[in-house]
């Protein structure tokens, strides 16, 4: 499917949006959504997969996005505009929910104070996530019906793994947006991506990428 990079960028814009808000909304105290976050999570970057893949790739994510960029799969340009849509669909997230919390009421906003044991936990999940994603990237026999159940199940994972070494955002935008504002949450996503990324390149060499 050949679109245009405003398609591809206004589709990384609205993903993230999507993901984000319901982050946000499964952490509002003051309605508690039924459904834990790291499942919700999951379950909607798996179908935005099948919604916006075809679009842009559907990132929604700035460390899956430097991941792609480091092993060629999108230009440097690609990447920048991607990043900044990215942000701009978290920012407008929040912007939307905070419209549903109480004054007074955020404390569904990460507050920490950034460790060594949150960055590593973040690197963890991060890179077992991008592993998944860049295996469906890698992997010839990965059809597209089987790309967003994977996708998905490689964030819940990655979510599992890091969760009781950091809240397990495993997303950049994401974090800004819900204010977790640390090197751990900000940087060390990139980093396991990379090497998640990097996995899946060696255990697939030779393989045809899409």
């Amino acid at each position: 499917m050949n679109c245009t990079i405003f398609q591809k960028l206004f589709a990384e814009l609205i993903g993230t949006f999507i993901l984000a808000m319901v982050v946000l909304i499964t952490l509002t105290p003051s309605t508690p959504f039924p459904l834990a976050t790291p499942i919700a999570a999951a379950l909607t970057l798996g179908l935005a997969v099948y919604l916006i893949g075809n679009v842009s790739g559907c990132h929604i994510n700035p460390a899956i996005s430097f991941a792609m960029l480091i092993f060629r799969q999108i230009s440097l340009l690609n990447f920048i505009g991607y990043v900044i849509f990215q942000v701009i669909g978290a920012f407008l997230a929040y912007l939307l929910v905070l419209r549903y919390v109480p004054i007074g009421q955020e404390q569904w906003l990460f507050v920490h104070h950034s460790t060594l044991f949150s960055g590593i936990g973040e690197a963890l999940g991060a890179a077992f996530f991008a592993f998944g994603v860049l295996t469906t990237v890698y992997n010839k026999n990965i059809n597209q019906m089987m790309s967003g159940f994977i996708v998905g199940t490689s964030l819940l994972i990655g979510l599992t793994i890091s969760h009781n070494a950091s809240y397990g955002i495993l997303n950049p935008a994401v974090a800004l947006a819900t204010k977790a504002w640390g090197w751990d949450y900000l940087l060390m996503p990139f980093i396991g991506a990379c090497v998640g990324a990097l996995v899946s390149r060696l255990l697939f060499c030779g393989s045809t990428a899409k």
